[in-house]
């Protein structure tokens, strides 16, 4: 009886056991929640006040499904709410996947004490990496890269994501703009992704795993291949193969600039990791995403936005910073970057001013009408002419033409999408250019100049009012100053399309006294040359030749009749035979010049027997008084009369 009394006591047991086992199994496990995000209670929906409900109220401006975070890390989205997080902030996470080994290189210690000799500039860009530092941690651990990599941009750029070096490399990471086309970083008049935070770094981390692959993952020599180059890097290792010397990083014949890159990235790693004990203070960084991204679907003023968020337009820049107008475009870059404490606010403010009926972008296309300058377009907008010009990436000291297309707000707008098909500003402007001349050389002449600069012989002399030839040491204009209308088009090609030759500067104004003539002094011509204002046809672009305007005909050449002498010899009647003089021998022409014979008297007068020599004395003095012939009557003079030979006698008469 005892027996069975105890088999069923067993059974009893038995069967208690097996019911608190299906009970268990029956009861639902606890939920995992991730503070900071909401889980819905049925697959596929959202709880009311959810980031789904939150982007329904602007759905006309944002997609709804791209209101997104930076996704957690996997031990944070694994730990429970009771549980506290593995790192007490972002240096911790940091320092956990460090991966590189040392680097026995002085350089290392010499740049830790550099940065720790001036500890303030030091805190104030670590500071201003916290914005960005969490994304990029993220980033590197989701490709399983070394931490140490998220310090890179403090040795780049200093973490600032508008830094411009001398070799053009622009944002956190510096791509040069060759290597940020090769990794799809749109570079245009709109947007500059190289300094987007987000694409930027997806790109660089993408280029250095590959670098790391091509160098035998070998992270030094991928390094100095960021810096320097792969191709150079490789040069350098076959050089010091062909040698039969090490082709580690160290040992590699490099610049100065790589020489210093990596070990300032190392010495940055170790003021991370040994902080407390150099009694350096870090900035304190949660570990946690600083900012959420919107996409948007429709354009809208950057000064706009940055007041939905509660921001100043310099805060919403350090988040933007691709941005190069003052109006988001959706269709070139349509994703804007804000605190994720300052999302809510944004939706809620945008959401309002859409049920006002107010336009998200003011700036608009707009065309300079004939008689219309750009300070008053600017001054109608409420903008100086400063402003617009900058806003449009225009120079300031730029004479604009009616005819250019800008951007510029508006009070009015009828079509939010026009400025969607504005790719970038058609700018009419009148460019001066100086004149071009020449110095003469040896063995130089007007033809030769003319042959060198494509001019024509009569625009030359025309332009510098020759009429002989060009001589050693002459500076001749050889491109007189111009009026040039240019016009950069949407791509920013340039090309002159009118050329209109500058007015020549006025002759001084002639006194009274100038205009005496000299007995001895030509008189100089007063007609001067003066250059066509008629617009010419111009080349494409290049420098400008001005055979384009070789048909300007050189000044007329006026011959003003030579001076003659009023004054006569004095007639008289020959003196007797015994008293006349002997007649002085006639020269021989020597080297083209011959003095000419004194003038017989005249026929048919009455000799005066009264004419002594004191008379001809006199008369010679008198002679001597008329101007001298000029160089050409001379020259004249010599071609016509024949020279006699040296030993033929002079005739007498």
């Amino acid at each position: 009886m005892r027996r069975w009394i105890w088999i069923l006591f067993v059974f009893a047991q038995l069967a208690n056991a097996q019911g608190t086992a299906d009970q268990l199994t029956e009861t639902p496990p606890p939920q995992i929640v991730t503070p900071g995000v909401e889980r819905s209670s049925e697959p596929g929906t959202a709880e009311p006040g959810g980031k789904e409900a939150v982007a329904r109220d602007a759905e006309n401006f944002l997609d709804p499904k791209t209101i997104t975070q930076p996704a957690p890390s996997t031990a944070t989205a694994s730990a429970t709410p009771t549980t506290p997080a593995p790192y007490r902030d972002l240096w911790d996470r940091i320092r956990a996947g460090y991966r590189l080994p040392d680097l026995n290189s002085p350089l290392v210690a010499n740049y830790e004490r550099l940065y720790l000799s001036r500890p303030d500039g030091l805190k104030r860009m670590f500071e201003r990496g916290g914005r960005y530092l969490f994304f990029i941690v993220e980033e590197i651990e989701r490709r399983g890269l070394p931490s140490e990599l998220a310090l890179l941009p403090f040795v780049e750029s200093a973490m600032n994501p508008v830094a411009l070096s001398s070799a053009k490399a622009a944002g956190l990471w510096q791509f040069i703009p060759s290597t940020g086309r090769n990794y799809d970083l749109s570079q245009n008049w709109w947007v500059d992704q190289r300094r987007d935070v987000l694409q930027s770094t997806n790109a660089a981390l993408g280029y250095l795993t590959r670098i790391y692959e091509m160098q035998g993952n070998d992270w030094f020599l991928a390094l100095a291949s960021y810096n320097w180059g792969e191709g150079a890097v490789q040069r350098a290792m076959r050089k010091n193969a062909t040698r039969g010397r090490p082709t580690d990083y160290l040992s590699l014949d490099m610049p100065n600039e790589t020489r210093h890159y990596v070990p300032k990235l190392m010495a940055l790693r170790n003021i991370v990791a040994r902080a407390q004990a150099t009694g350096f203070e870090l900035p304190g960084i949660p570990n946690e995403p600083y900012f959420a991204t919107l996409e948007k679907l429709r354009p809208i003023d950057l000064s706009l936005a940055a007041r939905f968020a509660g921001m100043t337009v310099e805060e919403f820049l350090a988040l933007n910073p691709a941005h190069n107008r003052p109006v988001i475009t959706a269709s070139r870059n349509n994703v804007i970057i804000l605190p994720t404490e300052r999302v809510q606010r944004f939706l809620e403010a945008m959401d309002q001013h859409a049920s006002a009926r107010k336009p998200l972008a003011s700036w608009q296309p707009l065309t300079i009408r004939p008689g219309e300058t750009i300070d008053a377009v600017a001054h109608r907008s409420g903008l100086s002419g400063g402003e617009l010009r900058r806003a449009n990436g225009l120079n300031t000291q730029a004479r604009l033409l009616p005819g250019t297309r800008i951007l510029a707000p508006q009070k009015e707008v009828q079509d939010e999408t026009l400025v969607e098909q504005f790719i970038a500003p058609r700018v009419y402007e009148l460019v001066d250019t100086p004149a071009q001349r020449h110095l003469v050389g040896r063995q130089e002449n007007m033809q030769s100049i003319a042959n060198r600069y494509g001019i024509t012989i009569a625009a030359l002399r025309a332009w510098n009012g020759l009429r002989d030839t060009a001589r050693r040491g002459m500076r001749l204009i050889v491109r007189p100053a111009q009026s040039q209308t240019v016009v950069t088009t949407e791509n920013g090609d340039r090309q002159v399309i009118k050329v209109a030759l500058a007015e020549p500067d006025p002759p001084p104004p002639v006194t009274q006294s100038s205009t005496k003539p000299s007995p001895t002094t030509p008189i100089a011509p007063s007609v001067s040359a003066k250059a066509p204002t008629n617009p010419v046809a111009a080349p494409a672009m290049g420098p400008l030749r001005t055979a384009a305007v070789s048909s300007t005909a050189a000044p007329v050449r006026q011959e003003l009749p030579r001076t003659q002498s009023t004054q006569t010899r004095p007639q008289s009647a020959p003196p007797p035979k015994s008293e006349r003089a002997p007649e002085p021998k006639r020269e021989s022409s020597v080297k083209g010049r011959s003095v000419q014979a004194p003038t017989p008297p005249a026929k048919g007068r009455p000799a005066k027997a009264e004419n002594s020599r004191e008379q001809r004395r006199t008369g010679q003095r008198e002679s001597s008084k008329a101007p001298a012939p000029t160089k050409a009557a001379e020259q004249k003079g010599a071609r016509k009369s024949t020279p006699a030979p040296r030993d033929r006698p002079t005739r007498q008469r």
